[in-house]
């Protein structure tokens, strides 16, 4: 079961939407085993049954009860075998985790961490009343909205420029360079791709990579177009630029590209909340 809710109101520049997965196994060899590609968001999770295992090239970890990413910038696996596995997760604006806690987001890409030292007052008071096994999943959801919501009142964000490099890029749905939102936003470019780092963990030029794929395989599952065709290569200067990029990206051609062996890109629930509803919506 996959389904997404939304953020209470006074979250909503930091919180795209909440989403639960809840799954049970049918058979003793059930396992969850898929592969995800990079959304662009943050996500912090809250698991009340069951863990996950995410393998994201050589690193492997066992999540704890709850989890906290910042970015994610290659395909990663995300696994588990537990007979019942329920989680909650906030996906998150890319300067959220920037904004609610004063952190260096660079320092948790690629990785997870348990987000308990985030909040000022620990989570043990809330893992409490979260874990109640009469709790429902709106029950659960005013929890999380409440912590939030808590921890927004003990900071005050400071919006800037790196907001606004983030809305531009949405809008032009990853199509312009490092030196188009240096010239819009009037900054220095040193000064931008350190902030930009900073606030979202990864630098300028490959978070407009992940955006702009983002886009690329949203449109193909809403078209049903293929991976070599013709919607694909207006993001990109010419059909040898396209192809060279997705080699980089996928570790080979798009005429090589054979989406029976890579059912993560015709794009998970997860994927397409992300991608199709809310970053779709963000560059309307």
């Amino acid at each position: 079961m996959f389904r997404t809710f939304e953020p209470h109101s006074k979250l909503k520049d930091l919180i795209l939407f909440y989403f639960e997965l809840d799954w049970k196994k049918t058979a003793s060899d059930d396992v969850i085993n898929f592969l995800s590609l990079p959304t662009g968001c943050s996500f912090m999770g809250f698991q009340k049954k069951g863990r996950m295992k995410v393998k994201i090239d050589d690193l492997v970890y066992n999540t704890e009860s709850n989890y906290v990413n910042a970015q994610t910038t290659i395909p990663y696996r995300m696994c588990s075998s537990d007979t019942h596995l329920n989680v909650l997760v906030a996906c998150m604006k890319p300067t959220a985790l920037y904004h609610l806690f004063q952190i260096d987001v660079a320092k948790i890409v690629n990785t997870g961490a348990n987000p308990k030292h985030l909040f000022s007052d620990g989570l043990s008071e809330f893992s409490l009343k979260y874990n109640k096994e009469e709790n429902t999943v709106e029950a659960r959801i005013d929890l999380l909205d409440a912590i939030f919501i808590k921890q927004l009142l003990n900071v005050t964000p400071a919006f800037n420029f790196i907001d606004i490099a983030i809305d531009l890029i949405m809008k032009k749905k990853g199509k312009l360079s490092v030196d188009d939102l240096i010239h819009k936003l009037n900054v220095s470019k040193r000064y931008f791709q350190k902030k930009f780092k900073e606030m979202i963990g990864i630098s300028p030029l490959l978070y407009l990579k992940i955006i702009r794929y983002n886009f690329i395989f949203s449109s193909f599952k809403e078209k049903g177009a293929q991976y070599n065709s013709s919607s694909a290569l207006l993001y990109f200067y010419d059909s040898a630029h396209y192809s060279k990029s997705f080699k980089e990206y996928l570790g080979m051609s798009p005429s090589d590209f054979d989406t029976t062996q890579y059912p993560f890109v015709q794009l998970t629930n997860i994927e397409q909340a992300v991608w199709i509803n809310a970053f779709q919506a963000l560059s309307s």
